[in-house]
């Protein structure tokens, strides 16, 4: 379990300075037009979003579970020690596969991507898992900028899946990584320096 901040808790001020920062990789995926969506009748919106979260699911490999779900969206946080098998340019292919999806019975998704640095295992709800920092804050905005079948991602995510993408030798195996576009400096609400960001779009 997370950290809990509980204001009642006397030792909480050192438990707060033993924290360390956790590196990682966070993403929120969020179902486009959801809202719409739901202009339809209950039994047919909710198949939809089932739909589209089990694509999600099948892709990710079936091993890596959201922290939560905000609304229609889902933010999954893996921690760099814990990617097991997986690496970040797989992490990025099934991201692709993802918002790449032509299904008629699922709904276009967006997708933002970050590789945090400052991210940490607190929680203010007793007994869950959460993950709080800037880092986190950064990929709930590029979600919520990111336009349909599209994934806004910072810098480092893409240098890391860069950096793995060289490393393979097998540029045939993932065409997507040439439609990487950027970099962009953009100014994103609550940052007080631009944040350098990158797109791929279906």
């Amino acid at each position: 379990m997370s950290l809990f901040i509980n204001p009642y808790d006397k030792d909480l001020p050192q438990k707060v300075l033993q924290l360390k920062p956790i590196k990682g990789y966070c993403f929120i995926i969020d179902i486009a037009g959801s809202t719409e969506l739901k202009d339809i009748d209950l039994s047919k919106w909710i198949i939809f979003i089932y739909n589209t979260f089990a694509n999600i699911m099948g892709n990710l490999f079936m091993k890596f579970n959201p922290i939560k779900s905000l609304g229609d969206a889902l933010m999954f946080f893996i921690p760099e020690d814990n990617m097991q098998d997986e690496n970040p340019l797989t992490l990025f292919h099934a991201l692709w596969n993802i918002i790449s999806s032509d299904e008629p019975n699922l709904r276009e998704v967006k997708i933002g991507a970050s590789y945090c640095s400052d991210a940490y295992d607190i929680t203010f709800v007793p007994d869950t898992y959460d993950i709080y920092g800037k880092d986190i804050d950064l990929t709930a905005r590029l979600s919520s900028i990111a336009e349909s079948q599209e994934i806004l991602m910072n810098r480092a995510w893409v240098e890391k899946v860069r950096e793995e993408y060289e490393r393979t030798g097998k540029p045939n195996a993932y065409p997507e990584i040439e439609l990487i576009k950027g970099p962009w400096p953009v100014k994103i609400s609550g940052f007080s320096e631009y944040q350098t960001i990158y797109k791929v779009t279906k």
